[in-house]
């Protein structure tokens, strides 16, 4: 090695034998990014957890209101007189008499069950002149939207 490189080599040896460690300033910067940087994670973790539940609660959604369906296609003589309709209901059916009674008592207790109770409807109309049966399922889904409640999936039947 050539003279001057040595004594620029050994100068760099005595600073760095000087420095004892890090300063508190340094390690207090450290901890303060490493904190905002752990408070970011665990927003988008709660965000996930909101999101995910508003995702199921909508499939669900979409499940209930295919079964109605489903329940109307598999009686189209009895659906074609319009007996399958149904005023919005929010509450447990008990009045049962007829085999849609039954069916409209039974998809709400899913309905309920699964979307909760609170706010949580359904709803089949009928067009006869379409002979077009409409099934809405209607439930709160503030928690995931932030402020706005009413969400409805609406399911149209043709016979």
């Amino acid at each position: 090695m050539k003279k001057s490189n040595l004594k620029h080599s050994g100068r760099l040896m005595a600073r760095l034998k000087n420095q004892r460690g890090m300063t508190m300033l340094e390690i207090l910067i450290a901890v303060m990014v490493l904190s905002v940087g752990l408070l970011g994670v665990a927003g988008l973790q709660t965000t996930n957890l909101r999101n995910s539940q508003s995702a199921h609660q909508r499939t669900m959604a979409v499940l209930l209101a295919s079964g109605m369906a489903e329940r109307i296609r598999a009686n189209r003589t009895l659906a074609l007189t319009g007996s399958y309709t149904l005023a919005k209901t929010c509450t447990v059916l008990t009045t049962i008499g007829t085999i849609q009674q039954l069916e409209h008592k039974n998809w709400i207790d899913e309905v309920r069950a699964s979307l909760g109770t609170v706010s949580t409807c359904g709803e089949v109309t009928y067009v006869a002149g379409t002979r077009t049966y409409t099934v809405i399922v209607y439930w709160d889904d503030s928690r995931a939207l932030g402020g706005r409640a009413d969400m409805a999936v609406r399911n149209l039947v043709s016979l």
